[in-house]
């Protein structure tokens, strides 16, 4: 393991043009007005070629609203000493940037300034992969063979629910068996010493609600929808109080409902609005089930329809229950925790997070996942960047992992 650190040590430049590469190329997702993928799947397929691995392997998920009509995973693999195999999953797809004014760079073009590479995507989640791919290079330069037949994924769609990435991918491959270890690096902190084994359920839900237009003049003639949206929004209040279990395992160890996105449906003073929508983020403990809190949800819905004499509407973009958590004696996580303390002198701690990773999805189907890496929590945020120090130092903990015998 010396002269493998040693020569990762060599491998700056590396990091650095993987980065530039893959932040030139945009994947933002369909939802978020991007056109997924793609490129950036085709320029990692065509880079990738000559590296020396058994296999590159593609899954294209077809999807009609973007130019390509399909959204791309990548698999390349690595022959280990035995045929159990290691996954470490990172996602290609990133957020948008937001408001630009906020950028002190151009968001899509990756700008290195001492040990930072900035721009979108650089931590979340290219500073894994990217840290994933310098571990495999360092194995196949080296002719080291795992012990571990090692399978490097690098999934579509994961920032808005994974249903042309990982979820599709389980549902109709068989790729996976439960005797998989699955490390997927999407979660971490700056010191590199928590693994995600836990994470809530995840509700998003979208109220749309309809009164009736009029003049600012005369509300007697209207109905308000936006006074009902914020009665509403109050009223949702509620079941932080009805699900008001905690958990220290997660990071905020209780449940959260939280307004998120408003829509009026004017723009000038002296209207009164006929329609609004109101979205709620929820993220909610594993021991509460969706269903029961939906018919809360919707309970509450009536009381403002009776009240307000408006019409609101629920419908749901994500509405995932979280399964129970991997244990902290499961293969996957003492050979993660071996690793870390190996490798980089640290004692690990065990974390829950709010949920949205693909760790969810492969929990449901039975098969233990565990999330670590080392990050500063940029990510979604204006200047975004990535650390070259952390993602050579994971490739170390990458490649103890792949040689490492369990």
């Amino acid at each position: 393991m010396s002269d493998l650190n040693t020569y990762i040590g060599t491998l700056k430049d590396t990091v650095i043009n993987l980065q530039k590469e893959l932040t030139s190329r945009p994947a933002v997702n369909p939802e978020n007005g991007g056109d997924g993928e793609y490129k950036k799947f085709l320029f990692l397929k065509e880079h990738l070629k000559d590296w020396g691995f058994d296999s590159l392997e593609e899954i294209l998920v077809p999807d009609a609203r973007v130019s390509a009509k399909v959204r791309p995973t990548l698999i390349a693999s690595i022959k280990g000493k035995t045929d159990k195999k290691l996954w470490i999953i990172s996602h290609l797809d990133v957020v948008p940037p937001g408001e630009i004014s906020l950028w002190d760079t151009e968001p899509f073009e990756a700008v290195v300034k001492g040990d930072r590479i900035y721009g979108r995507g650089t931590e979340d989640n290219q500073q894994s992969l990217v840290s994933s791919l310098i571990a495999a290079k360092t194995c196949l330069d080296n002719k080291i063979t795992p012990y571990f037949t090692v399978r490097f994924m690098f999934v579509a769609d994961e920032e808005v629910g994974s249903d042309y990435g990982i979820k599709w991918i389980l549902e109709n491959t068989e790729i996976f068996s439960k005797d998989d270890l699955v490390i997927t690096p999407d979660v971490g902190d700056p010191e590199g010493c928590s693994i995600e084994i836990a994470e809530k359920s995840i509700l998003w839900a979208t109220f749309k609600i309809i009164g009736k237009q009029s003049h600012g003049s005369r509300p007697d003639l209207g109905i308000n929808a936006a006074r009902a949206s914020s009665h509403l929004c109050i009223r949702l209040d509620e079941l932080n109080k009805i699900y008001d279990a905690t958990n220290d395992v997660f990071d905020i160890p209780f449940s959260t409902f939280e307004p998120t996105k408003r829509v009026g449906s004017v723009s000038n003073m002296n209207t009164i609005p006929g329609e609004e929508l109101l979205g709620f983020d929820c993220r909610i403990l594993p021991r509460y089930n969706i269903k029961e809190v939906i018919e809360r949800m919707n309970d509450i819905v009536k009381t403002v329809e009776n009240d307000f004499k408006v019409k609101i509407d629920v419908s749901f973009q994500q509405e995932l229950q979280a399964a129970p958590p991997t244990p902290k004696d499961s293969p996957v996580v003492a050979l993660m925790r071996s690793a870390i303390e190996k490798i980089l002198g640290r004692k690990v701690k065990f974390i829950g997070i709010g949920g949205g990773t693909v760790a969810a999805y492969f929990r449901m189907k039975g098969i233990n996942a565990a999330l670590w890496s080392t990050v500063d929590n940029t990510m979604h945020s204006p200047n975004e960047y990535s650390s070259i120090t952390n993602t050579l130092n994971d490739a170390k903990v990458f490649v103890a992992m792949m040689m490492q015998d369990i």
